[in-house]
């Protein structure tokens, strides 16, 4: 089995009492069996991971007292085999578009497409044909996304309700259902006036 490594990054924790940050891991979300204590850095590379495993990951903020905040919101990252292609790219990072329309593949909605993808999509024949589709036509597409700032928040906008809809999936069919439902009321309405 191959090892891939992931680098994490998050932005310092402002309370002047932080001494340094911990790292937890592990294959199920919430259940961390590992943990990198990285000191003050806001940054880490975690190496050794098994190619072709999920693992979800959370960050806390620790006081020379021995205080630890909360964990911080999960991320889940897909490991995947590490290459030596000249593209530096693989697989669990190829969500393009809005990588390029958030500026980061660690954002959190990012992260949210990157999961829908590897447990909904990755899973059956046809998720997995329009991934292969999708890694095809979209790399020009993000090109142009990153050039033009006025771009990428036209992109971050169309995709902020399927971000939504990935994670509140019984929200989004409630507003699918009352849209042709408000339509219909205001027909009916327009007929009776």
């Amino acid at each position: 089995m191959c090892a891939a490594e992931v680098t994490l990054a998050w932005d310092p924790n402002p309370e002047p009492a932080v001494e340094g940050y911990r790292v937890y891991y592990g294959k199920a979300s919430g259940y961390y069996t590992d943990v990198l204590d990285v000191g003050n850095r806001t940054d880490c590379v975690i190496p050794g991971l098994d190619a072709g495993a999920t693992y979800y990951f959370a960050c806390t903020a620790y006081s020379a007292a021995g205080d630890e905040s909360n964990f911080s919101g999960e991320i889940v990252y897909a490991a995947e085999e590490t290459s030596s292609s000249s593209s530096g790219s693989s697989a669990s990072a190829k969500c393009f578009i809005a990588t390029a329309a958030w500026g980061s593949w660690l954002a959190p909605e990012v992260a949210t497409l990157r999961g829908f993808r590897d447990r909904h999509l990755l899973t059956n024949g046809p998720g997995q044909a329009f991934v292969e589709w999708y890694y095809r036509v979209s790399p020009p597409v993000a090109a142009f996304i990153v050039e033009h700032e006025s771009l990428k928040t036209v992109v971050r906008w169309g995709l902020t309700p399927v971000v939504y809809a990935v994670k509140y999936p019984a929200a989004a069919l409630v507003v699918i259902l009352l849209i042709p439902a408000a339509v219909i009321v205001r027909k009916r309405r327009r007929r009776s006036a």
